[in-house]
Protein backbone atom coordinates (compact mmCIF):
# COMPACT_ATOMS: atom_id res chain seq x y z
CA UNK A 1 0.00 0.00 0.00
CA UNK A 2 1.70 3.63 -1.01
CA UNK A 3 2.09 5.80 1.62
CA UNK A 4 -0.37 8.65 1.86
CA UNK A 5 2.02 11.16 3.23
CA UNK A 6 4.51 10.77 0.29
CA UNK A 7 5.42 14.28 -0.70
CA UNK A 8 5.75 12.59 -4.34
CA UNK A 9 2.60 13.06 -5.94
CA UNK A 10 1.42 12.38 -9.56
CA UNK A 11 -1.91 13.75 -9.98
CA UNK A 12 -2.04 17.39 -11.75
CA UNK A 13 -4.55 17.91 -8.89
CA UNK A 14 -2.62 18.04 -6.43
CA UNK A 15 0.21 19.18 -7.89
CA UNK A 16 -1.69 22.25 -8.35
CA UNK A 17 -2.25 22.74 -4.13
CA UNK A 18 0.55 24.18 -2.23
CA UNK A 19 3.02 21.69 -0.79
CA UNK A 20 3.37 22.01 2.90
CA UNK A 21 6.14 19.66 3.95
CA UNK A 22 6.32 18.92 7.87
CA UNK A 23 9.03 17.69 9.93
CA UNK A 24 8.17 15.78 12.80
CA UNK A 25 10.32 15.55 16.17
CA UNK A 26 9.46 13.05 18.64
CA UNK A 27 7.50 9.29 17.53
CA UNK A 28 6.03 8.63 21.09
CA UNK A 29 2.43 8.17 21.42
CA UNK A 30 2.19 11.77 20.63
CA UNK A 31 4.00 12.17 17.89
CA UNK A 32 2.82 8.45 16.37
CA UNK A 33 -1.13 9.72 17.11
CA UNK A 34 -0.41 12.91 14.85
CA UNK A 35 1.55 10.96 11.90
CA UNK A 36 -1.47 8.10 11.66
CA UNK A 37 -4.64 10.84 12.07
CA UNK A 38 -2.75 12.66 9.20
CA UNK A 39 -2.26 9.63 7.23
CA UNK A 40 -5.81 8.07 7.79
CA UNK A 41 -7.64 11.45 7.43
CA UNK A 42 -5.32 13.42 4.99
CA UNK A 43 -7.92 13.18 2.15
CA UNK A 44 -10.57 15.36 4.37
CA UNK A 45 -7.60 17.27 5.40
CA UNK A 46 -6.24 18.63 1.95
CA UNK A 47 -10.41 19.62 1.47
CA UNK A 48 -10.65 21.49 4.66
CA UNK A 49 -6.83 23.28 3.99
CA UNK A 50 -6.66 24.15 0.35
CA UNK A 51 -2.86 22.32 1.23
CA UNK A 52 -1.07 19.22 -0.05
CA UNK A 53 0.23 18.07 3.45
CA UNK A 54 3.49 15.83 3.69
CA UNK A 55 5.44 14.48 6.34
CA UNK A 56 8.71 14.26 4.98
CA UNK A 57 10.84 13.43 8.30
CA UNK A 58 10.16 11.92 11.72
CA UNK A 59 13.23 12.90 14.48
CA UNK A 60 13.72 9.69 17.04
CA UNK A 61 16.97 8.96 18.90
CA UNK A 62 17.24 5.35 17.93
CA UNK A 63 17.24 4.83 14.71
CA UNK A 64 17.39 0.81 14.54
CA UNK A 65 13.92 0.28 17.07
CA UNK A 66 11.04 -0.64 14.63
CA UNK A 67 8.38 1.69 14.11
CA UNK A 68 5.01 1.96 12.38
CA UNK A 69 5.81 4.29 9.43
CA UNK A 70 8.28 3.54 6.46
CA UNK A 71 11.90 3.48 7.77
CA UNK A 72 13.06 5.98 5.24
CA UNK A 73 11.50 8.85 7.12
CA UNK A 74 13.80 8.75 10.19
CA UNK A 75 16.29 9.77 10.77
CA UNK A 76 18.39 10.65 14.74
CA UNK A 77 19.42 14.19 13.53
CA UNK A 78 17.00 16.27 14.42
CA UNK A 79 18.86 19.76 14.39
CA UNK A 80 18.91 18.72 10.35
CA UNK A 81 14.78 18.76 10.43
CA UNK A 82 14.75 22.00 11.74
CA UNK A 83 17.37 23.78 9.68
CA UNK A 84 16.28 21.92 5.95
CA UNK A 85 15.29 25.05 4.03
CA UNK A 86 13.17 22.40 1.79
CA UNK A 87 10.85 21.84 5.67
CA UNK A 88 7.84 24.68 6.25
CA UNK A 89 6.71 23.15 9.83
CA UNK A 90 7.90 21.54 12.39
CA UNK A 91 6.04 19.86 14.74
CA UNK A 92 7.78 19.36 17.99
CA UNK A 93 6.47 16.25 20.05
CA UNK A 94 9.47 15.69 21.97
CA UNK A 95 8.45 17.32 25.50
CA UNK A 96 10.29 18.77 27.99
CA UNK A 97 13.03 21.43 27.64
CA UNK A 98 15.96 19.54 26.64
CA UNK A 99 16.43 19.24 23.62
CA UNK A 100 13.07 20.01 22.04
CA UNK A 101 13.59 24.23 23.47
CA UNK A 102 16.49 24.52 21.21
CA UNK A 103 15.44 22.80 18.31
CA UNK A 104 11.78 24.96 18.46
CA UNK A 105 14.16 28.13 18.57
CA UNK A 106 16.19 26.75 15.72
CA UNK A 107 13.18 26.34 13.68
CA UNK A 108 11.77 29.74 14.52
CA UNK A 109 15.22 31.38 13.51
CA UNK A 110 15.17 29.77 10.33
CA UNK A 111 11.78 30.58 9.78
CA UNK A 112 9.62 27.57 9.97
CA UNK A 113 6.12 27.40 11.64
CA UNK A 114 5.82 25.42 14.93
CA UNK A 115 3.22 23.38 16.40
CA UNK A 116 4.09 21.91 19.92
CA UNK A 117 2.13 20.25 22.71
CA UNK A 118 4.93 20.78 25.26
CA UNK A 119 3.53 22.71 28.50
CA UNK A 120 6.69 22.86 30.07
CA UNK A 121 8.32 24.61 27.52
CA UNK A 122 5.76 26.96 26.55
CA UNK A 123 4.67 27.93 30.42
CA UNK A 124 8.07 28.55 30.95
CA UNK A 125 9.59 29.96 27.81
CA UNK A 126 6.38 31.09 26.06
CA UNK A 127 6.66 34.58 25.72
CA UNK A 128 10.43 34.70 24.44
CA UNK A 129 9.17 31.64 21.72
CA UNK A 130 5.78 33.77 20.46
CA UNK A 131 7.91 36.95 20.39
CA UNK A 132 10.21 34.87 17.78
CA UNK A 133 7.94 34.18 15.66
CA UNK A 134 5.73 37.24 16.15
CA UNK A 135 9.02 39.06 14.79
CA UNK A 136 9.30 36.49 11.87
CA UNK A 137 5.87 36.44 10.90
CA UNK A 138 5.14 33.05 11.36
CA UNK A 139 3.16 30.90 13.05
CA UNK A 140 3.55 29.07 16.76
CA UNK A 141 0.46 27.30 17.82
CA UNK A 142 0.66 25.03 21.38
CA UNK A 143 -3.33 24.00 21.69
CA UNK A 144 -2.14 20.42 22.57
CA UNK A 145 -0.38 21.86 25.60
CA UNK A 146 -3.13 22.83 27.87
CA UNK A 147 -5.65 20.56 27.68
CA UNK A 148 -5.35 17.49 25.15
CA UNK A 149 -7.63 16.87 23.38
CA UNK A 150 -9.97 20.14 25.18
CA UNK A 151 -10.07 22.73 21.88
CA UNK A 152 -9.33 25.99 24.84
CA UNK A 153 -6.34 28.12 23.54
CA UNK A 154 -8.08 28.75 20.25
CA UNK A 155 -11.29 29.85 22.02
CA UNK A 156 -9.42 32.18 24.29
CA UNK A 157 -7.59 33.42 21.72
CA UNK A 158 -10.58 34.08 19.01
CA UNK A 159 -14.01 33.56 20.11
CA UNK A 160 -13.81 34.67 23.38
CA UNK A 161 -11.48 37.26 23.25
CA UNK A 162 -14.05 39.59 23.37
CA UNK A 163 -15.11 39.20 27.24
CA UNK A 164 -13.34 40.19 30.44
CA UNK A 165 -12.88 36.81 32.49
CA UNK A 166 -12.58 37.84 36.17
CA UNK A 167 -11.99 34.12 36.85
CA UNK A 168 -11.17 30.60 35.49
CA UNK A 169 -10.54 27.48 36.82
CA UNK A 170 -9.62 24.11 35.39
CA UNK A 171 -9.32 20.46 36.56
CA UNK A 172 -6.01 20.32 34.22
CA UNK A 173 -4.14 16.70 35.12
CA UNK A 174 -5.93 13.54 34.57
CA UNK A 175 -3.56 11.49 37.14
CA UNK A 176 -4.37 13.30 39.53
CA UNK A 177 -8.18 13.48 39.28
CA UNK A 178 -8.44 9.36 38.54
CA UNK A 179 -6.28 9.18 42.05
CA UNK A 180 -8.79 11.72 43.71
CA UNK A 181 -11.91 10.25 42.07
CA UNK A 182 -11.36 6.79 43.45
CA UNK A 183 -10.46 8.40 46.64
CA UNK A 184 -13.89 10.08 46.58
CA UNK A 185 -16.00 7.06 45.32
CA UNK A 186 -13.98 4.05 46.95
CA UNK A 187 -13.09 5.39 50.07
CA UNK A 188 -9.65 3.79 49.38
CA UNK A 189 -5.97 5.80 50.25
CA UNK A 190 -3.92 7.82 48.04
CA UNK A 191 -0.96 5.77 47.71
CA UNK A 192 -3.61 3.00 46.77
CA UNK A 193 -5.01 4.25 44.55
CA UNK A 194 -1.10 6.04 43.16
CA UNK A 195 -0.43 2.08 43.00
CA UNK A 196 -3.58 1.39 41.02
CA UNK A 197 -2.96 4.08 38.61
CA UNK A 198 0.46 3.30 38.07
CA UNK A 199 -0.29 -0.13 37.32
CA UNK A 200 -3.32 1.06 34.73
CA UNK A 201 -0.76 3.41 33.13
CA UNK A 202 -2.03 6.75 33.84
CA UNK A 203 0.66 7.66 36.51
CA UNK A 204 3.97 7.93 35.67
CA UNK A 205 6.62 5.86 37.64
CA UNK A 206 8.00 8.90 38.94
CA UNK A 207 4.14 10.99 39.16
CA UNK A 208 5.79 14.23 41.40
CA UNK A 209 4.59 16.14 37.64
CA UNK A 210 1.35 15.22 38.62
CA UNK A 211 0.41 14.73 42.08
CA UNK A 212 2.45 17.63 43.17
CA UNK A 213 0.64 20.09 40.77
CA UNK A 214 3.41 20.78 38.43
CA UNK A 215 1.89 20.27 35.66
CA UNK A 216 -1.58 21.75 36.53
CA UNK A 217 0.47 25.00 37.26
CA UNK A 218 2.26 24.82 33.67
CA UNK A 219 -1.14 24.67 32.43
CA UNK A 220 -3.12 27.22 34.12
CA UNK A 221 -0.29 29.69 33.72
CA UNK A 222 -0.64 29.32 29.94
CA UNK A 223 -4.45 29.74 30.18
CA UNK A 224 -3.97 32.78 32.35
CA UNK A 225 -1.22 34.61 30.16
CA UNK A 226 -3.52 33.99 27.01
CA UNK A 227 -6.69 35.13 29.30
CA UNK A 228 -5.00 38.14 31.17
CA UNK A 229 -2.18 39.37 27.93
CA UNK A 230 0.82 38.86 29.38
CA UNK A 231 2.79 36.10 30.56
CA UNK A 232 2.65 34.16 34.59
CA UNK A 233 6.04 33.70 35.68
CA UNK A 234 5.90 30.19 37.23
CA UNK A 235 8.06 31.68 40.72
CA UNK A 236 4.46 33.69 40.98
CA UNK A 237 2.02 30.58 41.09
CA UNK A 238 1.09 29.17 43.95
CA UNK A 239 1.40 25.58 44.11
CA UNK A 240 0.17 22.80 46.07
CA UNK A 241 -0.61 18.74 45.18
CA UNK A 242 -2.47 16.15 46.70
CA UNK A 243 -0.55 14.16 48.58
CA UNK A 244 -1.94 15.74 51.83
CA UNK A 245 -5.35 14.33 50.82
CA UNK A 246 -6.84 12.12 53.32
CA UNK A 247 -9.73 9.46 52.63
CA UNK A 248 -11.21 10.70 55.40
CA UNK A 249 -11.78 14.84 53.90
CA UNK A 250 -14.06 13.27 51.30
CA UNK A 251 -16.56 11.94 53.89
CA UNK A 252 -16.75 15.47 55.38
CA UNK A 253 -17.00 17.07 52.37
CA UNK A 254 -19.32 15.08 51.46
CA UNK A 255 -21.51 15.81 54.76
CA UNK A 256 -21.13 19.70 53.79
CA UNK A 257 -21.67 19.33 50.28
CA UNK A 258 -18.52 19.65 48.24
CA UNK A 259 -16.28 17.21 46.27
CA UNK A 260 -12.50 17.61 46.40
CA UNK A 261 -10.21 18.34 43.07
CA UNK A 262 -7.20 19.58 41.86
CA UNK A 263 -7.53 22.67 40.52
CA UNK A 264 -5.90 25.73 38.56
CA UNK A 265 -7.51 28.94 39.29
CA UNK A 266 -6.68 32.12 37.73
CA UNK A 267 -8.49 35.15 38.84
CA UNK A 268 -7.96 38.66 37.97
CA UNK A 269 -8.52 41.49 40.34
CA UNK A 270 -10.20 44.83 41.30
CA UNK A 271 -6.21 46.63 40.74
CA UNK A 272 -5.73 44.94 38.07
CA UNK A 273 -3.14 42.64 39.45
CA UNK A 274 -3.38 38.67 38.75
CA UNK A 275 -3.27 35.86 41.17
CA UNK A 276 -2.70 32.44 40.15
CA UNK A 277 -2.70 29.28 42.18
CA UNK A 278 -2.91 25.56 42.15
CA UNK A 279 -4.18 23.46 45.33
CA UNK A 280 -6.81 20.90 46.18
CA UNK A 281 -10.23 22.48 46.36
CA UNK A 282 -13.58 21.80 47.75
CA UNK A 283 -16.04 22.11 45.19
CA UNK A 284 -19.42 22.62 45.50
CA UNK A 285 -21.38 19.48 44.41
CA UNK A 286 -23.53 21.56 42.47
CA UNK A 287 -21.10 23.55 40.15
CA UNK A 288 -20.04 21.45 36.63
CA UNK A 289 -16.42 21.10 37.96
CA UNK A 290 -17.77 18.44 40.47
CA UNK A 291 -18.91 15.76 37.86
CA UNK A 292 -15.57 15.88 36.16
CA UNK A 293 -14.24 12.25 37.08
CA UNK A 294 -11.67 9.88 36.19
CA UNK A 295 -9.30 10.99 33.91
CA UNK A 296 -10.81 14.13 32.24
CA UNK A 297 -10.19 17.51 32.47
CA UNK A 298 -12.12 20.64 32.38
CA UNK A 299 -11.71 24.19 32.03
CA UNK A 300 -14.28 26.76 33.66
CA UNK A 301 -14.78 30.78 33.12
CA UNK A 302 -17.22 33.23 33.80
CA UNK A 303 -17.27 36.01 30.69
CA UNK A 304 -18.64 38.89 31.50
CA UNK A 305 -20.95 38.94 28.33
CA UNK A 306 -20.74 35.08 27.35
CA UNK A 307 -21.66 34.23 30.69
CA UNK A 308 -20.20 30.38 32.49
CA UNK A 309 -18.71 28.24 29.93
CA UNK A 310 -17.11 24.98 30.62
CA UNK A 311 -15.27 22.58 28.34
CA UNK A 312 -14.00 19.41 29.18
CA UNK A 313 -12.96 16.12 27.49
CA UNK A 314 -9.55 13.75 27.46
CA UNK A 315 -7.20 16.17 28.25
CA UNK A 316 -4.35 13.46 28.08
CA UNK A 317 -3.33 10.42 26.12
CA UNK A 318 -1.65 9.57 22.91
CA UNK A 319 -4.92 10.17 20.41
CA UNK A 320 -6.59 13.75 22.45
CA UNK A 321 -3.45 15.14 22.06
CA UNK A 322 -2.48 14.07 18.55
CA UNK A 323 -6.21 15.25 17.73
CA UNK A 324 -4.97 19.02 18.82
CA UNK A 325 -1.80 19.01 17.22
CA UNK A 326 -3.25 18.19 14.20
CA UNK A 327 -5.96 20.83 14.39
CA UNK A 328 -2.80 23.62 15.22
CA UNK A 329 -1.15 21.53 11.97
CA UNK A 330 -4.49 22.24 10.11
CA UNK A 331 -4.53 25.99 10.72
CA UNK A 332 -1.15 26.31 9.74
CA UNK A 333 -1.77 24.43 6.35
CA UNK A 334 -4.57 27.26 5.95
CA UNK A 335 -2.24 29.88 7.01
CA UNK A 336 0.21 29.21 4.26
CA UNK A 337 -2.02 27.98 1.52
CA UNK A 338 -3.14 31.82 1.56
CA UNK A 339 0.29 32.68 2.07
CA UNK A 340 -0.26 34.65 5.81
CA UNK A 341 0.12 33.75 9.43
CA UNK A 342 -2.11 33.58 12.23
CA UNK A 343 -2.60 35.96 14.74
CA UNK A 344 0.29 36.66 17.00
CA UNK A 345 -1.14 36.96 20.63
CA UNK A 346 0.11 40.43 21.83
CA UNK A 347 1.99 39.83 25.49
CA UNK A 348 2.28 42.97 27.51
CA UNK A 349 4.82 42.89 30.33
CA UNK A 350 4.10 40.65 33.29
CA UNK A 351 0.77 41.55 35.49
CA UNK A 352 2.09 42.04 39.18
CA UNK A 353 1.12 38.76 40.57
CA UNK A 354 -1.06 38.51 43.87
CA UNK A 355 -0.12 36.32 46.80
CA UNK A 356 -2.60 33.91 48.97
CA UNK A 357 -2.43 36.34 52.26
CA UNK A 358 -5.54 38.31 50.65
CA UNK A 359 -7.51 35.79 49.31
CA UNK A 360 -10.86 35.12 50.49
CA UNK A 361 -12.45 32.05 50.69
CA UNK A 362 -14.35 29.57 52.79
CA UNK A 363 -12.02 26.82 54.31
CA UNK A 364 -12.05 23.51 55.51
CA UNK A 365 -9.96 22.29 58.33
CA UNK A 366 -9.71 19.19 59.79
CA UNK A 367 -8.28 18.86 63.93
CA UNK A 368 -7.47 15.84 65.84
CA UNK A 369 -8.21 16.83 69.49
CA UNK A 370 -8.55 15.72 72.86
CA UNK A 371 -12.15 13.96 73.53
CA UNK A 372 -13.45 16.16 76.60
CA UNK A 373 -16.19 18.26 77.05
CA UNK A 374 -14.55 21.52 76.45
CA UNK A 375 -12.67 20.94 73.19
CA UNK A 376 -15.35 22.51 71.33
CA UNK A 377 -15.67 25.50 73.51
CA UNK A 378 -11.74 26.33 73.10
CA UNK A 379 -11.27 25.97 69.79
CA UNK A 380 -14.36 28.23 68.46
CA UNK A 381 -13.19 30.69 70.80
CA UNK A 382 -9.72 30.79 69.63
CA UNK A 383 -11.29 31.21 65.85
CA UNK A 384 -13.74 33.25 67.20
CA UNK A 385 -10.63 35.55 68.85
CA UNK A 386 -9.27 36.25 65.07
CA UNK A 387 -12.50 36.75 63.98
CA UNK A 388 -13.06 33.52 62.21
CA UNK A 389 -16.48 33.04 61.48
CA UNK A 390 -17.28 28.83 62.29
CA UNK A 391 -20.10 28.09 59.39
CA UNK A 392 -20.54 24.34 59.59
CA UNK A 393 -19.27 21.63 62.14
CA UNK A 394 -18.57 17.97 62.08
CA UNK A 395 -17.08 16.01 64.58
CA UNK A 396 -16.52 11.96 65.26
CA UNK A 397 -14.75 9.95 68.37
CA UNK A 398 -11.57 8.13 67.06
CA UNK A 399 -10.84 6.48 70.60
CA UNK A 400 -10.83 6.79 73.87
CA UNK A 401 -9.06 9.62 74.15
CA UNK A 402 -9.19 11.36 70.88
CA UNK A 403 -11.09 12.66 68.82
CA UNK A 404 -11.63 15.16 65.10
CA UNK A 405 -13.27 17.92 64.58
CA UNK A 406 -13.91 19.38 61.45
CA UNK A 407 -14.90 22.87 60.41
CA UNK A 408 -16.05 24.74 57.62
CA UNK A 409 -15.18 28.60 57.78
CA UNK A 410 -17.12 31.46 56.70
CA UNK A 411 -15.24 33.46 54.11
CA UNK A 412 -12.40 35.20 55.41
CA UNK A 413 -8.93 36.52 54.41
CA UNK A 414 -6.64 33.67 54.38
CA UNK A 415 -3.48 35.49 56.52
CA UNK A 416 -5.84 35.55 59.20
CA UNK A 417 -7.16 32.30 59.05
CA UNK A 418 -3.48 31.39 58.92
CA UNK A 419 -3.18 33.08 62.13
CA UNK A 420 -6.46 32.03 63.96
CA UNK A 421 -4.58 27.76 62.81
CA UNK A 422 -1.51 29.15 64.84
CA UNK A 423 -3.45 30.17 68.31
CA UNK A 424 -5.49 26.99 67.72
CA UNK A 425 -2.26 24.72 67.41
CA UNK A 426 -0.91 25.80 70.67
CA UNK A 427 -4.66 24.54 73.13
CA UNK A 428 -3.56 21.78 75.06
CA UNK A 429 -6.91 20.22 74.19
CA UNK A 430 -5.74 20.49 70.43
CA UNK A 431 -3.00 17.08 68.83
CA UNK A 432 -2.44 18.73 65.69
CA UNK A 433 -4.23 19.20 62.16
CA UNK A 434 -5.00 16.97 59.50
CA UNK A 435 -5.07 18.81 56.98
CA UNK A 436 -7.17 22.39 55.73
CA UNK A 437 -8.65 22.98 52.23
CA UNK A 438 -9.76 26.07 50.77
CA UNK A 439 -13.33 25.98 49.11
CA UNK A 440 -13.51 28.10 45.78
CA UNK A 441 -15.78 31.01 45.92
CA UNK A 442 -17.04 31.88 42.23
CA UNK A 443 -18.46 35.42 42.31
CA UNK A 444 -19.23 37.54 39.38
Amino acid sequence: MANLLNPERSSSALNRLPQLRIGLLGFGTVGEGTYRMLEDNLASIRRKTGADLSVVRIGIRDEKKSRRAPRELFTADNMGIVIDPSIDLVVEAIGGIDPALSLVEAALDHGKSVVTANKEMMAKHGARLLEKARAKQIDLHFEAAVGGGIPIVQVLKHQLAGNDVPMMMGILNGTSNYILTAMSQEGRPFDEVLAEAQLKGYAEADPTNDVEGFDTMYKISILASIVYGGPVPLESVHREGITGVDAIDFEYADVLGYTIKLLGVAEELADGSVRVRVHPAFVPKAHSLASVNDVFNAVWFHGDFVGDLMFSGRGAGGDPTASAVVGDVIDVARNFAAKGTGSALPFDPPRAAAGMDDLVSRIYVRLDVLDKPNTLGRISTAFGDHNVGLAAMEMRTTDANHGEIAFLTHPVREAQFVAALEAVEQLDVVYGVGNWIRAIEVTK
